[in-house]
């Protein structure tokens, strides 16, 4: 699959600095690289009243915000599930 990286994205990962948590976002980032389709992805779930806005579990807390159009995938936001949903979509 195609990536593209918002630079909000970038942003929230930067406000953390547990070595653990980021070696999960990036396991995350290569299971999604490597899938050659939606169904194949690790902890996907699609955002309900949305059509293309979809989240990947990191963590027990720690959630990623995707948009997927087609065979690409966008990062959009990084952030803990209590205040994820407020700023994602």
């Amino acid at each position: 699959m195609e990536l593209n990286v918002n630079g909000q994205f970038y942003r929230d990962i930067s406000n953390y600095t547990n070595r653990h948590l980021l070696a999960e976002i990036r396991n995350a980032i290569f299971n999604v690289e490597r899938a050659a389709n939606i169904s194949q992805i690790k902890n996907l779930v699609k955002l309900r009243k949305y059509k293309v806005h979809y989240r990947i579990q990191v963590g027990d807390d720690y959630r990623i915000g995707v948009i997927i159009r087609g065979n690409t995938v966008s990062f959009m936001r990084f952030g803990h599930r209590t205040n994820f949903y407020k700023t994602f979509p």
